[in-house]
Order: C-alpha cells, then structure tokens, then sequence
C-alpha cells in the first residue's frame, strides 16, 4: 500500500500533536506514545523513500474545492458591500 505524499504529511501532523499533548501516567500511555513514536519514523521514512509515494489525482476535488472558494468569497464581498 503506497501512500501520497500529503496524506503522510497529514499523518505526520496528527501524531506530533497527539505526543505534544500527551502527558505519561501510567505503562499503558508510555506505550501509547512508544507506539507513535515508532508510527512517526516510519511514516517519515516512507516520506523520503520516493518509490513509496503515489501520486493521487486530484482533478475531480479542485474544481469542487474552487467553487466553494468562489461561494466563500461572494458571500464575504456581499457582507462588505452590506
């Protein structure tokens, strides 16, 4: 199973801020955060292996994403004016 490069990054990002947050009380957390910890390096490591990274296309999900965007920017424009 390969994974894009930002559902790693996405990854990455959730299990920093889990082990930021996390404060050690008892054996079960301290293996809680040796197991993101491990989870950590091997999703990094799979962020610089380049063979593990798969492209994802995104076609369909711009166009989705932009018109929002638009929608977004109309409405806060039409406030403005208001």
């Amino acid at each position: 199973m390969s994974l894009s490069r930002d559902t790693i990054g996405v990854l990455v990002d959730l299990i920093e801020n889990k082990l930021s947050m996390m404060q050690i009380g008892d054996r079960e957390e301290l293996r809680e955060i040796v197991t993101l910890q491990r989870s950590l390096k091997e999703l990094q490591s799979l962020s610089e292996s380049a063979e593990a990274l798969q492209e994802v296309s995104r076609r369909g999900r711009r166009r989705k994403l932009s018109s929002l965007i638009e929608e977004y920017e109309e409405q806060t424009a039409t406030r403005l004016q208001a």
